[in-house]
């Protein structure tokens, strides 16, 4: 038997939400703020608009003639295909079609719609909601009143979302990709540290070594980590120096297999009162020293014959429970559910939700 892909079949990945634009980048694709909008999100081709409102996703593919949607416009409440005018509402029923205005509409005029969001700046869509059992990734500090939030622009990267989430949760890279920058190349040899599943995340601590020679921008201190599956983190640090708090929430859209639309939004303490783009700009940095590395993985999928040491810990569970969710999804949405919300704890850390429900 040959080698097989992490990821054998991408269905199950249908039922989690996922980003797929930046608000700001939506309401610049069209003059007056409403789209429409193409985007890809595993190899769907999707069409975002805002129609009266409500901002919504639906398949870029006029079921007319297959014109793209996303070439049209928006009017009103109703999106208008630009090759013939057929006109759709928010459910992606046709509702006019203008060359034949009397004709009764065919209960097969209607374009396949998706759950929409908007949330953190970002406009999520779910492609598959019929199981209706994964919620938005969870970012620590959205309704923080102390916290400044900064949403990045996007950034492309000719990877496998996969092979992005591991390199952002990757201890033992940082002395070798980013010496100077986020580490000290003398601290290579990374704690092999307990890791929860709690509430559909990977949770796990990473104390940094202190004293290190890097720049005040680097988020360095006590990393924690809620990883909600399967492509989102959120990192958030308490820093060494000033002991304020840092949080990165980054999110990766599998647009297919091999490429990725990745988002980063990052927060800080709003008593700091700095500028924003020297922040942007370490962020930037970082990610300009991690993408040659991790672009030339090959192949950009991860495939099972990889060989794995102790410090891989965090992506051998990672992928094990990918495998896992693949797997169950096979067997249905109990099965799927079981999977994705069951706790498994290694750690002795104290997790609310579970007190909760135990209460």
């Amino acid at each position: 038997m040959g080698v097989r892909p992490l990821i054998e079949n991408m269905e199950f990945l249908r039922h989690f939400w996922h980003p797929v634009a930046t608000l700001d980048e939506f309401e610049k694709a069209d003059p007056l703020g409403n789209g429409p909008m193409a985007v890809t999100l595993l190899d769907e081709k999707v069409v975002l608009a805002r129609l009266d409102g409500k901002m919504v996703a639906m398949k870029d593919q006029c079921v007319h003639r297959s014109a793209k949607l996303s070439g049209g416009k928006v009017q009103g409440d109703q999106l208008q295909c630009p090759y013939h005018g057929w006109m759709y509402n928010a459910e992606g029923k046709c509702t006019h079609m203008p060359a034949c205005p009397t004709q009764k509409i065919s209960s097969r005029a209607k374009v396949a719609s998706y759950e929409c969001e908007m949330k953190y700046g970002l406009i999520w869509v779910r492609l598959d909601s019929s199981w209706n059992v994964t919620e938005i990734p969870y970012f620590s500090v959205a309704d923080d009143p102390r916290m400044k939030i900064v949403v990045q622009e996007p950034y492309w990267w000719n990877a496998s979302a996969p092979r992005r989430w591991e390199n952002f949760t990757d201890f033992s890279h940082f002395a070798f990709v980013h010496p100077g920058t986020l580490f000290d190349p003398n601290n290579a040899e990374p704690p092999i540290v307990p890791i929860d599943r709690v509430k559909g995340q990977l949770r796990f601590v990473y104390d940094t070594p202190p004293g290190m020679d890097v720049p005040d921008q680097a988020p360095i201190g006590n990393f924690t980590y809620h990883c909600s599956m399967p492509f989102t983190i959120n990192l958030a640090v308490q820093k060494y120096v000033g002991n304020n708090l840092h949080v990165l929430f980054n999110v990766s859209c599998p647009v297919n297999a091999k490429q990725t639309k990745n988002f980063l939004i990052f927060a800080r303490e709003k008593s700091l009162n700095d500028s924003d783009h020297p922040h942007i700009a370490f962020n930037d940095l970082v990610f300009a020293e991690d993408q040659p590395v991790i672009e030339s993985q090959w192949p950009e999928e991860i495939y099972d014959d990889e060989l794995s040491v102790v410090t891989d810990k965090i992506s051998i569970q990672y992928r094990k429970w990918i495998k896992e969710l693949e797997n169950a999804h096979a067997q249905g949405k109990e099965a799927f559910e079981k999977a994705l919300l069951t706790p498994v704890l290694e750690s002795d850390r104290m997790h609310p939700e579970l007190h909760a429900v135990a209460g």
